[in-house]
């Protein structure tokens, strides 16, 4: 019985020491991809001198287009302040003209659903004080929300 023990004991210890060599060989042969994806990061770095300006946005978001000069104007960012119904107008149109905008915030129908009209305002190139500011009215108004987005046409 005490040999029996033995014979396995032995047995189990090779399996052991063949299962180590085995791991060791796959960590030898196998290659590392960490100094592989080093590599390709170093490969897909943008220099600067390698990047020319082909052309102007002409069509798509890019450019809008200026139907009074025939030309294009620059690509604008907007801040949409909305939805407000109908009776919340006079509210938002005073909040607003306290905040000394540069520009003065464009209203836009929305949408109209069971005879309620809903508008949004929109804020073209704000500063960051102005988005806190809005972010700080938008408090007193429930229901609304606060995006970025394209200026409308």
């Amino acid at each position: 019985m005490a040999e029996a023990r033995a014979a396995r004991l032995r047995l189990l210890a090779i399996a052991l020491v063949l299962v180590n060599v085995a791991l060791f060989a796959y960590i030898v042969l196998t290659p590392d991809v960490r100094s592989q994806a080093a590599s390709r990061i170093e490969e897909l770095q943008i220099s600067p001198e390698r990047i020319r300006l082909l052309g102007a946005a002409s069509r798509g978001p890019g450019a809008q287009d200026d139907t009074k000069a025939g030309k294009r104007l620059p690509y604008g960012a907007c801040l949409e302040w909305g939805p407000f119904a109908g009776v919340d107008i006079a509210r938002v149109d005073s909040a607003l003209a306290r905040l000394a905008l540069r520009a003065a915030p464009m209203q836009r129908l929305v949408s109209e659903a069971g005879g309620v009209k809903r508008f949004a305002y929109y804020v073209r190139d704000p500063d960051p004080a102005a988005v806190a500011q809005i972010a700080e009215l938008q408090r007193g108004f429930p229901g609304t929300q606060i995006k970025a987005g394209p200026c409308p046409a």
